[in-house]
């Protein structure tokens, strides 16, 4: 058996025809400046978008840092101000434990604080920063003082913070901010009766 024979359509088997490429314009021909083309003036002192020198303003990256370092340390700010120990409130609560959410309210810059039940100490340092901290604390029957005691006040004081409490059930039973100056504290009483 022979192989199929190869059928090649009548117009390939033609000479091909060679194509002539379009004539485009060189880039150095005079015709590519075009002379009408209206461009911007660069010693034009109107256009203010084209304008460098004597107005163009630059962000000094060191501005922000500097800022930091030219507060006032703790002891130049004043000590008379947020002295007052705080009530927070008080409430009845016969679960377990209650859950205590602290945050910085203001911009984190380092305050810490202590948490004391029954004037002993529970967590001796929380760093509050953006997000809530969360801690949880054991009631015991009758009366349970939770005292926030400022350890500092962060780089730019008072010590600031926002407290949530909830119950064991994860229902809301307290809320409050605070703004102390060191060793001053905010104290919240819980109830327990069963």
């Amino acid at each position: 058996m022979s192989p199929p024979k190869l059928v090649v359509p009548k117009s390939e088997s033609e000479k091909p025809k060679l194509l002539k490429p379009k004539e485009n314009k060189s880039l150095l021909s005079e015709d590519y400046f075009n002379p009408d083309i209206d461009l911007p003036n660069l010693n034009n002192k109107k256009n203010p978008n084209l304008m460098f020198g004597e107005n163009e303003k630059f962000l000094d990256p060191g501005k922000r840092y500097e800022n930091k370092l030219n507060r006032k340390s703790e002891k130049d700010k004043n000590p008379n101000q947020f002295q007052t120990d705080q009530y927070l409130g008080d409430f009845r609560n016969n679960g377990k434990f209650v859950q205590i959410a602290l945050r910085d309210h203001e911009s984190p810059d380092g305050d810490l604080i202590r948490i004391m039940l029954n004037d002993k100490e529970v967590v001796s340092r929380v760093l509050l920063q953006e997000r809530f901290k969360t801690v949880a604390i054991d009631l015991v029957m009758g009366f349970n003082k939770i005292d926030f005691v400022a350890l500092n006040q962060g780089t730019s004081g008072p010590n600031t913070a926002e407290v949530r409490v909830f119950d064991d059930d994860g229902k809301l039973v307290g809320s409050n901010r605070w703004n102390l100056a060191t060793g001053v504290k905010a104290t919240y009483i819980i109830v327990k009766e069963k």
